[in-house]
């Protein structure tokens, strides 16, 4: 029992650190940023939220890949397609259950660089 509470209580406390946005799983995160960044809206809205809220936007890999060509996203797991214009990949959240987790995300926009998809994965570091 008291092994229990010295895993659980430090879980706990960490997973109060991190914003509810990024709770639960892929789908549902990605919902969540929808509502924040809803489709079709600007790289500018997106700018704009990701800097109220500290995400991180990778400006250094910020690529136009047309219709349905291949992101860095898009494996077995998750299909994470172009549609014609920038990919914005960002990081919206890092936490430790018990390994540092990463919630990263793939803004993909159209060519009139509107948001029309979502992509989440997180990945997690460990030994």
């Amino acid at each position: 029992m008291k092994l229990q509470l010295m895993i659980i209580v430090p879980l706990l406390f960490l997973s109060a650190c991190v914003s509810p946005t990024v709770w639960g799983s892929n789908e549902r995160v990605e919902r969540n940023l929808r509502r924040i960044v809803p489709l079709g809206s600007s790289i500018s809205k997106l700018r704009f939220e990701a800097q109220k809220r500290d995400w991180r936007i990778d400006n250094r890999n910020i690529v136009i890949h047309g219709y349905g060509v291949k992101t860095y996203f898009d494996d077995t797991h998750l299909v994470c397609r172009g549609m014609g214009g920038p990919v914005v990949p960002s990081l919206v959240a890092e936490y430790w259950s018990p390994f540092l987790t990463s919630v990263e995300v793939m803004w993909v926009f159209d060519r009139d660089r509107r948001l029309r998809d979502v992509c989440v994965r997180k990945t997690a570091d460990s030994i």
